[in-house]
């Protein structure tokens, strides 16, 4: 198996989405191959991170006001429709226009 088979696999691997047999070939690889081995616990490291409990984060209000203000800076067109006064409930998510 060479790397680039290997790199192939290293997701559905991880996902255990590969039958036994190809399964086994790159687990081989994947012993002797150091790189390899290195791309594989990276991608399962950051899964495990991913799906790991991460806290809610939420925007505050002014970094919202911000956002908005450069929206429509540079959608005028989008800036017509908004509201011209400004409004501190006008910020709080979901925002509609």
């Amino acid at each position: 198996m060479t790397c680039q088979d290997a790199a192939d696999l290293i997701g559905p691997y991880e996902d255990d989405d590969l039958p036994e047999a190809t399964r086994r070939r790159l687990e081989t690889h994947l012993l002797a191959c150091r790189d390899c081995a290195w791309d594989a616990q990276t991608l399962r490291i950051t899964r495990e991170r991913l799906r790991g409990d991460m806290p809610d984060v939420v925007a505050s209000d002014a970094f919202r006001a911000r956002t908005l203000a450069r929206l429509y800076q540079d959608n005028p067109h989008a800036a017509e429709h908004a509201s011209q006064t400004a409004d501190p409930a006008q910020y709080q998510l979901p925002i509609t226009i």
